[in-house]
């Protein structure tokens, strides 16, 4: 019944993440654009249904799109700027918060799409998309005569 969810950064970040050799680079890493790291994922998924958690904190709800097609979920959003990122005095040391564009996808494949479901509470979107109960099967069998 599981699954398999693939995300392709995952080897890059591992390997960027592993010595923390960027850490001593200079600011040409610390572009502040945002990466699917920012969106933070949970997906369970039961006999009846998948069920996606995506940490979104500091999103206004009219500013998140979801997306089903050919059996991918695709979530983006966008944040605007900070207004305290404009620092005249220079008092600004660090800033890690990040605003712009963000997307991920996720493929969940024989999903009833009449039935999905999205709620947006306390920084958390909870999308729970009801599996087909009939699947279409995608193989047939054909026998020799």
């Amino acid at each position: 019944m599981t699954n398999e969810i693939m995300d392709r950064n995952n080897l890059m970040r591992n390997w960027f993440n592993s010595d923390n050799w960027a850490n001593n680079f200079p600011s040409i890493f610390d572009n502040n654009f945002p990466d699917d790291s920012t969106l933070r994922t949970d997906i369970k998924e039961t006999d009846k249904n998948y069920e996606v958690h995506v940490d979104m904190p500091a999103f206004d709800k009219k500013d998140i799109d979801i997306n089903y097609e050919n059996d991918i979920l695709t979530v983006s959003g966008h944040r605007d700027s900070f207004n305290d990122h404009n620092d005249k005095n220079g008092d600004m040391i660090m800033s890690e918060r990040s605003s712009g564009r963000f997307m991920r996808q996720y493929h969940l494949p024989a999903v009833n799409t009449d039935n999905i479901k999205a709620t947006y509470d306390n920084g958390v979107l909870k999308v729970v998309l009801p599996k087909l109960e009939d699947k279409v099967d995608s193989g047939h069998h054909i026998d020799i005569d």
